[in-house]
C-alpha cells in the first residue's frame, strides 16, 4: 500500500515535470518564432516589411489668420486625433481611421516657398502612428520602449502643429499643394495602402493661377473655373480613391465670409470629384 502511494506520487510528480517542460518548450518556441518572424521598424517608425497600414497627408494652410479660439481648437483636437480619438463632448463628423495605429502620418504646409523647391514638395515630418503602450503584451513587447515611441510621436506632431499656427504668411496655394502632393514620392511610395488627405484651411484659394476672391474676375463659380482652366492639371489632379476630409476655419472678415458659402463647398466637391477623390466630411472649427 505504502509502495503504491509512493508510486502514485512519483507519477504525479513526473507528470507535472513533463507539463512544466512542455510549457517552457512551447513558450520558448513561440518566442523564438516571434523573434525570427517579427518585423523591424524603419526610420519613420513603420514596419519595414509590412509597411504602413495607410498614408495620411495633413495639409496646413499657412495663409490663414486663425483666431485664438480656432488655434486652441486645432491644437487640442489634434492631441486627440493623433490618438485616433474624438472627445465625446465635440461629437463632430470625422472619420478617425485617418489616424489609426500603423498609419504613416505626414504633415505638409501649403505656402508658396514650399512649392518652389526643385526637389518637389516634401513633408515637414512623417511618422507611423504607434501602438498605445498601455495595450502592450508584456510577454512579447517592451512597454517602456512602446511608451517612448508613443511619446516621441505625440510630442513631434504637437510641437510641429503649434509652430505652424504662430503666424499667417503668404498666399493660399491649396490647389497647387494638392497637385504637388499627388505627385510627390513621399505620398506615392506606399501605393498599395489606402491614401488620405486631411486639410486644415479656410479653403479660400488665392494664387496667380486662380483666386476665389472675385477681383480678377475669377471667384468660386465652378463653370467659370472649368472654362478658364480647361486643359490644366488643376482640372484633374490624380487622386484616384484618395479620401479627403477638411477641418474648416470660418473667416473673420466680411470679404471672407461672403466667399465661404455653399458655392465654395460645391467648388471643392467638383475639384475632388474631377480628381477621382472622395470628399467625405467638412469639420467646422470652433471660433
Amino acid at each position: 500500500m505504502i509502495r503504491s502511494v509512493r508510486k502514485r506520487k512519483k507519477r504525479q510528480k513526473d507528470l507535472l515535470g513533463m507539463i512544466g517542460i512542455s510549457f517552457l518548450l512551447i513558450c520558448g518556441g513561440g518566442f523564438t518564432y516571434y523573434s525570427l518572424t517579427k518585423d523591424s521598424l524603419d526610420e519613420f517608425m513603420c514596419w519595414e516589411k509590412k509597411g504602413p497600414n495607410a498614408v495620411t497627408a495633413i495639409i496646413f494652410d499657412k495663409s490663414v489668420k486663425y483666431s485664438a479660439e480656432q488655434v486652441t481648437d486645432i491644437e487640442n483636437s489634434f492631441k486627440f486625433w493623433l490618438k485616433a480619438q474624438e472627445p465625446p463632448t465635440k461629437n463632430r463628423p470625422i472619420d478617425l481611421k485617418f489616424f489609426n495605429e500603423g498609419n504613416l502620418i505626414q504633415v505638409y504646409v501649403a505656402d508658396e516657398e514650399a512649392l518652389t523647391k526643385p526637389e518637389g514638395l516634401q513633408p515637414l515630418k512623417e511618422l507611423c502612428a504607434p501602438k498605445d503602450f498601455q495595450e502592450a503584451n508584456e510577454l512579447i513587447e517592451n512597454p517602456d520602449f512602446l511608451e517612448d515611441e508613443y511619446n516621441e510621436f505625440m510630442q513631434t506632431f504637437n510641437d510641429l502643429i503649434e509652430s505652424l499656427l504662430e503666424k499667417s504668411e503668404g498666399m493660399s496655394p491649396i490647389m497647387e499643394t494638392i497637385v504637388r502632393i499627388s505627385n510627390s514620392e513621399s505620398f506615392l511610395k506606399h501605393g498599395e495602402a489606402p491614401h488620405y488627405l486631411f486639410i486644415v484651411s479656410d479653403m479660400i484659394q488665392h494664387t496667380e493661377n486662380w483666386s476665389h476672391y472675385p477681383d480678377k474676375n475669377q471667384g468660386v463659380n465652378w463653370e467659370k473655373f472649368e472654362k478658364q482652366m480647361k486643359g490644366t492639371v488643376y482640372m484633374g489632379p490624380r487622386l484616384n480613391q484618395v479620401e479627403v476630409q477638411i477641418f474648416y476655419a470660418d473667416g473673420e472678415s466680411k470679404r471672407e465670409k461672403d466667399i465661404q458659402n455653399k458655392e465654395l463647398m460645391q467648388f471643392w466637391g467638383n475639384f475632388f470629384k474631377n480628381g477621382k477623390a472622395k470628399l467625405t466630411y467638412w469639420i467646422e472649427m470652433d471660433g
